[in-house]
């Protein structure tokens, strides 16, 4: 493994500006660190001995500002750095730079690495918010369909709306008050898709979750409400469409 690059901008290494915080410097420094964890891999040691040098200069003030009169090309020595003012703080969180924005002031921090992020750069998701290097890893597996289980979910959302609509719709033929359907039935006949399709769905792909999912369930309800509508001479009455709207609620709250 080659030593650290000397030459190496130590502000670029860490992935802040020169004029950052202590505070973001060393969120930066943990942030990355715990990015590329303990891999033994030579590439990704030689990467933690750039941040760990990086971040030994700049997390000490004397040695962080001789760095920055050499970066600067200075001649002369360059005045004492003034003393940093007391952080401010927010709600119990310290208000610092954003790591990428350095002109905005933030309390916010990246649910992860707690890397500084303002609403510029922030990524919502389902674990809370994160910086951009965070929620660029891979999804859930939960919610993770590709391949086999998508052609699965396709699958289980055909068969299941063409049996279901067959059931529903000779029942909808036989039955009396089905074809027509109450609004307590149709509730009924709705709740029952609703529930039926999750089961499939869950059955089919393991359980799995989002909208590549809702989206085949839902369509299976249409499905199954477009055979229904056949066997009662194509038309389609108030009970159905009510059936299938509850249904179709139902699968999305289940499977969302």
């Amino acid at each position: 493994m080659s030593a650290p690059d000397s030459t190496a901008d130590l502000y670029e290494v860490l992935q802040v500006s020169p004029s950052a915080s202590p505070e973001v410097i060393e969120a930066a420094y943990k942030g990355l660190m715990r990015k590329y964890g303990s891999d033994p891999d030579p590439m990704v040691r030689e990467q933690r001995a750039h941040l760990e040098r990086a971040y030994d200069v700049l997390s000490n003030t004397s040695r962080r500002a001789e760095y920055d009169r050499s970066r600067n090309g200075a001649v002369v020595a360059a005045p004492a750095r003034a003393a940093d003012p007391p952080p401010v703080k927010l709600g119990g969180a310290t208000i610092v730079q954003c790591a990428r924005h350095p002109e905005v002031q933030t309390a916010l921090r990246c649910s992860r690495c707690d890397t500084p992020i303002c609403p510029r750069c922030l990524v919502q998701t389902p674990v809370g918010a994160r910086c951009r290097d965070c929620a660029q890893l891979a999804k859930s597996p939960v919610y993770t369909v590709k391949g086999p289980f998508l052609a699965r979910a396709i699958a289980a959302a055909v068969l299941g709306g063409v049996a279901m609509g067959l059931i529903w719709g000779f029942a909808s033929r036989n039955v009396a008050g089905i074809q027509y359907g109450g609004i307590f039935i149709s509730l009924l006949l709705g709740a029952a898709l609703g529930f039926g399709f999750t089961r499939i769905m869950e059955f089919a792909t393991n359980r799995k979750r989002g909208p590549v999912i809702v989206t085949c369930a839902m369509g299976g309800i249409l499905l199954a409400t477009g055979i229904q509508v056949l066997f009662v001479d194509g038309t389609l009455f108030i009970g159905s469409i009510i059936a299938a709207g509850v249904g179709l609620y139902f699968s999305y709250q289940n499977l969302k």
